[in-house]
């Protein structure tokens, strides 16, 4: 059985993140999930997440997009875990995202960054993300 954690769901301007800086303390909303009779833990519980901004191109017009999600845990995240990192327009839709494995354990307070190519996502620009959904599927 692989639980899945629902960690994060976050508000963003995206003013604030024109600038290319996200200065807001990020109040996580975490949820348990149950499965049959078991109820799922949750492996963290607080991250901080910054944003990596580029420049992209097509064949009209350049402008912002992200590109990486930088996380810091709160709490130990075990090794074989799937993270995700989702960007949401204000319709809640998935506007981009990016994910990975963590080979090796992922200790509290080491940065980690989850990877997102823009050129995959062509409505990936700062203007449209309103939240940022984390994603941790354990091992």
């Amino acid at each position: 059985m692989q639980p899945i954690i629902l960690l994060a769901i976050v508000g963003i301007a995206g003013g604030a993140m024109g600038v290319g800086f996200l200065g807001n303390v990020i109040t996580l909303d975490v949820q348990s999930l149950g499965v049959g009779e078991a109820t799922l833990g949750t492996s963290i519980t607080q991250a901080d997440i910054d944003f990596v901004i580029a420049r992209a191109s097509n064949s009209v017009e350049m402008h912002n997009v992200i590109s990486e999600c930088e996380i810091t845990p709160g709490q130990d995240i075990p090794a074989m875990s799937h993270i995700f990192c989702k960007l949401t327009d204000k319709n809640g839709n998935v506007i981009a995202e990016g994910e990975t494995w963590n080979d090796t354990h992922l200790d509290s307070g080491v940065v980690f960054s989850v990877v997102i190519n823009p050129s995959d996502f062509p409505n990936n620009k700062v203007q449209n993300v309103h939240d940022v959904v984390l994603v941790v599927q354990g091992p």
